[in-house]
């Protein structure tokens, strides 16, 4: 499948940007456009440190790519019951507004199902918490984790399907680095979550965020991670 042409811009996360397909009820998701680094011989520190963030992000982000075709490939990983239903597509060239400027994308890109996406203001009386739980040792079991707080600890990055599911939205933090995804398990992280959805959670939830998180922390722990890792299934 084939996709060109001009598309109305719907978000933007860390390494991609969503692009909308209305009639198939998708979103096209393309590599975040790179904004250009100018040298200036006063500002050569600044220059590196962010010539550094930028490849570093391209590395993450050719990673993911890496992991999530594998996956697809995968005759274990049971991919449909982690993510939205989600295709890659070798060749789009569209063209998009970007920060007030005609933006232009030519190459592979991943095609997904619209989700209703979850974002830091969720409520979590909204959704069935054991889905984070499960999904990720689901992952865990082929060697691979995520690489980011938000997605460990949900449910920001999450989000339910037309058929009510609730799945892994966001793919740019997957990872096969058991060190970094033991960190996020941290009861540490755990905090600067509660910090997170105590200023974003609704009122009507503010009581469920410390079993929340003693919840999902009960569940993806050292302990399971060590049990599951590459255990396979």
């Amino acid at each position: 499948m084939k996709v060109c042409g001009e598309f109305e811009f719907l978000g933007s996360g860390r390494y991609f940007i969503a692009l909308d397909l209305p009639e198939e009820e998708s979103v096209i998701k393309i590599p975040r456009p790179l904004r250009p680094l100018t040298v200036r011989k006063r500002e050569l520190k600044k220059w590196w440190a962010a010539h550094c963030r930028r490849a570093k992000r391209i590395k993450k982000a050719a990673t993911a790519d890496q992991i999530f075709r594998m996956l697809l490939q995968s005759k274990t990983v049971d991919v449909h019951a982690c993510f939205p239903q989600t295709d890659i597509l070798d060749e789009v060239d569209v063209i998009f507004e970007w920060e007030g400027r005609s933006k232009r994308y030519q190459g592979s890109a991943y095609l997904q199902q619209r989700v209703d996406f979850f974002d830091k203001y969720t409520p979590l009386d909204s959704f069935n918490w054991d889905a984070i739980i499960e999904i990720q040792q689901h992952l865990w079991r082929a060697g691979i984790g995520l690489g980011s707080a938000a997605e460990t600890w949900g449910p920001k990055n999450w989000g339910r399907t037309k058929n009510g599911e609730i799945r892994l939205v966001d793919l740019s933090s997957l990872n096969q680095n058991k060190n970094r995804v033991s960190t996020l398990l941290d009861c540490t992280l755990s905090q600067k979550r509660r910090q997170r959805m105590v200023q974003f959670q609704p009122l009507r939830c503010q009581g469920q965020i410390d079993p929340y998180l003693t919840y999902i922390g009960n569940q993806l722990n050292q302990e399971s991670l060590d049990r599951l890792w590459e255990a396979g299934f």
